[in-house]
């Protein structure tokens, strides 16, 4: 028969909160994302569609330069690699657009706001990034995953997938599910 004793309990707390944090990191959809941000020169309609445009040569840039990419830190030196060209697209696509604001591309980990694409949500926290700052970057900014290619699902003029398939699920309930070892330890008290 199974006696309580305190260290015991301590012992199984101990393992469940170390098991729970190697799930989270595990699962936590910050790692191994690179994300495409693009801050618009303001937030007048011509430099919003201007923005808009960029965006999608940089995505069909960056498509092309991903093929056969499953490796999240090739995707960041691909990207690191490509931050001329990334800037030379851009600027390009900026003067077909008649607009002469410079551009400035880098890579780096940046602050972003919570993110559903599809059923996968996003939670806010700090990701790494391709910036592109279109002239003096004081507009309404788009951004999405570029790797995985998340991007390509989300081009619907605003950079937000519908609301529709958004799942609200328990993360504890998901990780004591995942470690169900932890039920039946607990179950044969």
């Amino acid at each position: 028969m199974f006696k309580f004793h305190p260290a015991w309990a301590g012992l199984a707390l101990i393992v469940l909160l170390l098991g729970f944090h190697q799930y989270q990191i595990h699962n936590n959809p910050c790692y191994g994302v690179l994300r495409l941000h693009v801050v618009a020169n303001s937030d007048s309609p011509r430099d919003q569609a201007v923005k808009l445009k960029v965006r999608d040569s940089i995505l069909d840039l960056m498509q092309a330069r991903f093929a056969g990419v499953d490796d999240p830190r090739e995707a960041r030196q691909i990207a690191a690699a490509n931050l001329k060209d990334i800037e030379w697209t851009a600027a390009m696509t900026l003067a077909a657009s008649g607009e002469k604001y410079p551009v400035k591309a880098c890579l780096g980990n940046f602050e972003f706001p919570t993110r559903f694409y599809g059923s996968q949500v996003f939670p806010p926290g700090e990701y790494t990034a391709v910036r592109v700052v279109l002239g003096e970057g004081n507009g309404r900014n788009w951004w999405c995953v570029l790797f995985p290619p998340l991007c390509l699902g989300d081009l619907n003029g605003n950079g937000n997938l519908p609301p529709e398939g958004i799942e609200v699920r328990l993360k504890v309930w998901e990780a004591l599910q995942h470690n169900s070892w932890i039920l039946r330890m607990a179950s044969n008290q």
